[in-house]
């Protein structure tokens, strides 16, 4: 049996600190389309050139993908999509959407004056996988 004199141990715990200040490893996130085009590849394009040693995998998904059943260590989400035992960060601004149609579509239908007048319409509309049911559209005034 070898012993290691105290110079080696030194040595050996300097080379393990120098491992601890330099992140390695594989990174899983999933994350909706907006979120990974707007947000998750500009970010990753800054951080991987300095972090060699990182490897990221990103999951584009735009269901509500379980992060923890599928073993993800991150997960992007709109604000009010955050299950209650998420820890949640903002990364990014609040999200404007709006109602839009082609001029056309309304050479042949009243224009909605409320959220109400679009049960009248024909409406695209996102069905997440996940939960299985359409998403529900939100409306603020102005």
């Amino acid at each position: 049996m070898a012993f290691l004199g105290v110079d080696e141990i030194d040595a050996e715990f300097t080379t393990l600190t120098e491992y601890r200040e330099k992140p390695a490893g594989n990174v899983r996130i999933a994350a909706g389309e907006h979120s990974a085009e707007s947000i998750i590849w500009p970010a990753l394009e800054r951080l991987l050139p300095e972090y060699p040693d990182v490897t990221a995998k990103v999951v584009v998904d735009n269901g509500l993908t379980n992060i923890v059943a599928e073993r993800l260590d991150a997960g992007v989400r709109l604000g009010e999509q955050v299950d209650k035992d998420m820890v949640a960060v903002r990364i990014g601004p609040d999200l404007r959407m709006a109602a839009v149609a082609a001029p056309s579509y309304f050479e042949r239908r009243r224009k909605p004056r409320t959220p109400d007048d679009l049960t009248d319409h024909v409406c695209i509309n996102l069905r997440l996988q996940t939960r299985g049911v359409l998403h529900a559209w939100e409306f603020e005034r102005g």
